[in-house]
């Protein structure tokens, strides 16, 4: 079922892109993959908020098969062009690729997963948009696009949450690969290129290392100028220790990562483990390798659904795309010395006109973002219903790492600190921005708007964020700086370089080599880590046979009282009423220290769940308040802690709905 499901949608998307768009035929089977699967995962979330889950995703396929069919009347069946499934080099690079970052995914817990497996498995249950796993009250907006891609998985082939996610990822981070060989192919038209450029996409990231080869006392300079923030501060309490240490942070795999080869603002690729995987480059990459083909209603229509989907991947992309677009056309207009808007451009404004409604209402940051304008607008005196929450604050020039904090563009210390953070594709900007150019001349404006966000990218420079989301998330609003360069650096820098001298080749060679060195130490550390699969740090094996079980068994509005608190969400798909703003609500301690049936059935939670050692950490007159008769015991389980633990443990599921 699993394999039909998927070519309902995979033949939906090749018959688009080879009839729709009519790409070259080399580019059609890995596009109309990746095109397929962002289609009826778009089309998933828009039916599961009126139909039950399994439905929703087996109609999504349908419809995107149905799409494809009637999108492609125009050209008869005999004339399609079946040859061009046969790319047996990009199939076993695909699935290659997939498998080993499935053995990589599995072996690390790494970024979020008590953020994403809790949310994953309620959206898998049929929370679309989901609510907040810790608060039952509040709407949780967030980029779920790729968690509800692993709830298929879930609900198609029965995985457990934890093998749904690493699965969904490795598949994204597989396709992106992919589609950044074929894209560089198309700029280069160089197969070697291609290749070296998905490469390096794939492990460029900061070259933060380059201070281990600073003399000692310019590193404790810079250190002294510098606060550390997240993990980083945990990792140790100075740049210069954490620079030798390896990095502290939950589910790494048998060795640490050292800390020195990692990047707070621009990562690498390979270290995408977190809720978005590959999914936000995914559909960019997609925008470029069909937009320039897009020529009538039906090629807009396709674009109009995928941007709308890429809503579901990244949220300050998509509000700066209508200030990057208007940049782009400013740049046009004075360039041509002209006063008219060219035809060419009035497509994407209905474009985004058409996606605003769709994004509004489609769930996600941006519907939470919109709706709770309304309600300040409409409702001022309404209770806080939604996550998140948005404060911004104007600086003087700076940037925030996720590892390094605040860095002050203004003084020479933490400048530096940037420009390694930043890596060697800061050195690309020149081409970049030439590149661009022409595109705003030949009006080519998805690039152009892509490249105009160096413009608009500036603004993170003078304001931040602050809110649910923390410090750190201002760094992923250095996107619209780190996105264009990465992905023109490699193939502009090629076409440039291959017609000079033989000494600059070798001098852009050996910066290439600098850009990847920290991601390629990373990523073997990672394979390292493929040779053992974990669970998350939250769970036990007990806890496996209980989410065999009772996954999505118990009445659907229930709440689960749980000292662990993303254990019950991820293995029950029911919420608990633990956190607020990700922190421990002022009652949870009282709560967790005496756990009295009456008052946490009074507090709105419906059962409890927990392991031996809690239930051995109350005493004696606590514990016996779970012998009434108002308290019925659900199941117990008994085993073993873990394969290397073999001492005694049990988890036990009570129901309280008794007590009142």
């Amino acid at each position: 079922m699993l394999f039909f499901w998927m070519a309902l949608w995979l033949f939906g998307g090749w018959l688009i892109v080879s009839e729709v768009f009519k790409i070259p035929r080399s580019q059609r089977a890995l596009t109309g993959l990746a095109l397929g699967w962002c289609l009826q995962v778009w089309f998933s979330n828009a039916l599961a908020q009126f139909l039950p889950v399994g439905s929703a995703f087996w109609l999504a396929a349908f419809l995107t098969l149905m799409m494809g069919l009637a999108l492609a009347m125009p050209s008869r069946p005999g004339r399609w062009d079946w040859r061009s499934w046969w790319v047996p080099g990009q199939w076993l690079a695909f699935l290659l690729l997939g498998w080993v970052f499935f053995g990589v995914e599995r072996g690390l817990n790494l970024f979020d997963d008590a953020q994403n497996l809790p949310t994953l498995s309620l959206i898998a249950a049929g929370d679309i948009p989901p609510h907040f796993p810790y608060d039952p009250a509040l709407r949780y907006g967030y980029h779920y696009f790729l968690i509800l891609w692993a709830a298929q998985f879930m609900r198609l082939v029965h995985l457990f949450p934890w093998t749904a996610l690493d699965l969904a990822r490795a598949i994204s981070l597989s396709l992106v690969v992919v589609l950044m060989y074929l894209w560089v192919w198309r700029m280069t038209r160089s197969r070697l290129a291609a290749g070296l450029g998905a490469a390096f996409f794939a492990f460029a990231s900061g070259t933060r290392w380059l201070l281990l080869i600073l003399p000692p006392a310019w590193v404790e300079a810079i250190s002294r100028s510098i606060t550390l923030i997240g993990s980083a501060a945990q990792t140790a309490p100075t740049l210069s220790l954490a620079l030798i240490s390896g990095w502290r942070i939950e589910g790494p795999g048998p060795l640490p990562f050292p800390f020195a080869y990692l990047s707070g603002l621009n990562g690498a690729l390979v270290m995408s483990h977190g809720g978005i995987g590959g999914s936000q480059t995914l559909i960019l990459l997609l925008f470029l390798l069909l937009y320039r083909r897009a020529f009538d209603w039906r090629q807009w229509s396709i674009l109009t659904m995928l941007f709308a989907a890429w809503a579901l991947t990244t949220e300050y992309l998509i509000l700066l795309f209508p200030l990057n677009l208007a940049l782009a056309l400013l740049l046009f207009l004075t360039l041509r010395r002209t006063r008219k808007v060219p035809a060419s451009f009035w497509p994407w404004v209905w474009m985004v006109l058409a996606a605003a409604p769709l994004i509004a209402l489609q769930g996600g940051v941006l519907t939470e973002l919109a709706r709770g304008i309304w309600e300040r607008l409409w409702l001022p005196s309404a209770m806080r219903t939604s996550f998140h929450t948005f404060n911004f604050s104007f600086t003087l020039p700076s940037v925030v790492s996720g590892h390094l904090g605040f860095l002050s563009l203004l003084q020479p210390a933490q400048l530096l600190a940037f420009l390694l953070e930043m890596g060697p594709i800061l050195l690309a900007f020149p081409l970049v921005v030439i590149w661009g150019m022409k595109m705003i001349r030949n009006g080519r404006w998805w690039e152009a708007a892509l490249v105009a966000g160096l413009l608009s990218g500036v603004i993170p420079f003078f304001v931040k964020y602050s809110g649910t989301a923390g410090p750190s998330a201002n760094a992923r609003l250095m996107a619209g700086w780190t996105i264009p360069l990465s992905l023109y650096a490699f193939p502009l820098t090629w076409n440039w370089a291959r017609r000079r001298a033989e000494s600059i080749r070798l001098g852009v060679s050996l910066l290439g080599m600098m850009a990847v060195l920290g991601g390629v130490v990373l990523f073997g550390i990672e394979l390292i880590a493929a040779q053992k699969p974990r669970l998350p740090e939250y769970l036990q094996e007990l806890d496996v046979r209980v989410a065999r079980q009772y996954w999505d068994r118990l009445p659907k509005h229930a709440v689960i009282f749980d000292p662990i608190p993303p254990r019950a969400p991820t293995l029950f798909a029911r919420p608990t009423n633990a956190y607020v703003d990700w922190r421990p609500k002022p009652e949870w301690g009282e709560w967790a220290a005496n756990p009295d049936p009456y008052r946490l059935r009074a507090a709105g939670f419906d059962y409890l769940y927990f392991d031996k050692p809690y239930w051995e950490s109350l005493t004696p007159p606590q514990q016996a308040a779970f012998q009434q008769a108002c308290v019925r015991l659900v199941e117990e389980w008994n085993g073993y802690r873990s394969e290397t633990d073999f001492r005694k443990d049990f988890r036990r599921l009570l129901d309280i709905r008794e007590c009142k």
